[in-house]
């Protein structure tokens, strides 16, 4: 049993340490490593928060919604939303605070691992679940080449835009906007694809696909700029808890309305 246990531990965390390994190779002027081992454990510790408001949401929302609203609402609020705003919390409470978070490639190595934190503990629930209808090699393989990734790619959008809200000169609150705009965009419609008979399933893939090669890009880009650029970067601007609070409702009420066209229109 305990052995069992064990597998699908580390059948549920593999993926998310060895993308994060990757991820963490990519940077030319490496993040400390335990700053960015604490990002990963408070993105797992995220489920603590995130596991208080599900059963509320849950309860509001099979009382109130059905067919698409309900999966719309399911998709971008209840898992959309939820998780990619308490990552957000991770990366501007925790990691931006940091004197050594001085560059866009921080953002991204940081957003990696807050994303791949929840993923990782997240995936455990899924693997032992479904490990008992199919195999422990099949649920784990399609998790790491399907939602484990996905959280990834959510978290290198966000702590890239995270970082020009911080490091450029304007368009600094739009860019936190964005910051959690887009990555609920992703997990939403990601999501949505998977549970809706009116969107395609390959939505999902299309997805990977795209923000894969957004990522692969980005990457290449920032390391070209960390070999021809200055390495520091100066703050211009503090992401505090009210500016981050607006930027969080404005995409929660965003999301809110294209779940209230929804209902009217199915």
């Amino acid at each position: 049993m305990y052995f069992n246990h064990f597998l699908h531990i580390f059948a549920a965390f593999s993926p998310a340490i060895v993308i994060l390994i990757y991820v963490y190779k990519q940077d030319k002027f490496p993040e400390p490593k335990n700053i960015v081992f604490k990002t990963f454990l408070f993105g797992c510790a995220t489920v603590l928060g995130i596991d208080l408001i599900i059963p509320v949401l849950d309860n509001f929302s099979e009382s109130t919604f059905k067919g698409e609203t309900y999966y719309f609402f399911d998709s971008f609020i209840r898992a959309g939303f939820v998780e990619e705003i308490f990552k957000a919390m991770v990366i501007v409470f925790y990691c931006t605070r940091k004197s050594v978070f001085d560059e866009p490639m921080d953002g991204v190595i940081y957003g990696v691992a807050a994303s791949l934190g929840f993923a990782a503990y997240e995936n455990i629930g899924y693997v032992q679940y479904f490990a008992e209808k199919t195999s422990l090699m099949d649920i784990s393989l399609t998790r790491a080449l399907s939602a484990v990734p996905m959280h990834g790619l959510c978290g290198v959008m966000m702590g890239f835009l995270i970082t020009l809200s911080i490091f450029e000169k304007k368009h600094n609150y739009l860019n936190l906007v964005l910051a959690i705009l887009i990555p609920v965009g992703m997990h939403g419609l990601y999501n949505f694809s998977l549970a809706s008979s009116v969107v395609s399933y390959h939505i999902a893939n299309v997805i990977l696909f795209v923000f894969f090669l957004r990522a692969y890009y980005l990457f290449k880009d920032l390391r070209q700029k960390q070999k021809t650029t200055e390495m520091f970067y100066k703050k211009r601007y503090t992401i505090t808890v009210t500016n981050f609070i607006q930027a969080a409702s404005s995409v929660l009420v965003f999301y809110l309305i294209l779940n209230y066209l929804v209902l009217i229109t199915f």
